[in-house]
């Protein structure tokens, strides 16, 4: 009896937690509705693209560099992407391929497709409304925290991860150009200190560049 207990109260707080992810999946939706004024939507009929050879515009949304391989295991053609926001134009048939073989950061949002058509041909339009431009992600920052908390909230964790890399390069550059409200909420969520973690880094990568140069 008392198994049988615990499994019902597991599957309370599952469908709970079911019906929530789906409440900020909408709540994700209606927000970007409003910052971008589109949405990626089903309803519309696939154009199915012929042209093996329509060349699709990516971005970078990873601080660092990131490579994406059009085989397994980091073969055939590479494509690196050396900071955050980088752009480069790529053949339709080999981006096939690194959707293919590079999984999770195109559902992740490491890396953003800009172009609808091909979100639609490749079935990624469900993965899409998860997801954030690189305009968008810029654009939260200028959010305020409550709209910016939900926004957050929705965030693939791949993407969470770059946005606590992109803070750190706003920092690098201005200390003041970040609201120290959004700092919190990073913190609060991942249990860090973003702003401690910086200020160390910046004294370690101080001190190693006055070693060089002594």
């Amino acid at each position: 009896m008392a198994n049988t207990k615990s499994t019902k109260s597991t599957n309370t707080v599952s469908k709970k937690e079911v019906e929530q992810m789906r409440k900020q999946m909408e709540d994700m939706q209606n927000l970007i509705i409003q910052l971008t004024g589109k949405a990626f939507t089903e309803s519309q009929p696939v154009q199915y693209i012929n042209n093996n050879d329509k060349d699709v515009t990516l971005t970078s949304l990873t601080v660092g560099e990131l490579n994406l391989s059009t085989e397994g295991y980091g073969q055939g053609e590479v494509y690196t992407f050396s900071h955050y926001g980088e752009q480069q134009t790529i053949p339709y048939e080999d981006l096939k391929k690194l959707i293919k073989n590079n999984k999770r950061f195109i559902e992740g949002g490491n890396v953003f497709i800009n172009d609808e058509e091909v979100v639609k041909e490749q079935k990624l339009v469900n993965v899409y409304k998860k997801l954030l431009s690189y305009d968008e992600i810029e654009k939260i920052f200028s959010e305020d925290k409550n709209t910016f908390e939900k926004i957050y909230n929705s965030m693939t964790k791949n993407q969470k991860e770059a946005l606590k890399g992109i803070i750190y390069d706003k920092l690098d550059k201005n200390e003041k150009s970040v609201d120290m409200n959004i700092v919190q909420i990073l913190n609060d969520d991942m249990g860090i200190d973003i702003m401690n973690d910086y200020r160390n880094q910046k004294k370690l990568f101080e001190e190693l560049k006055k070693n060089e140069n002594n």
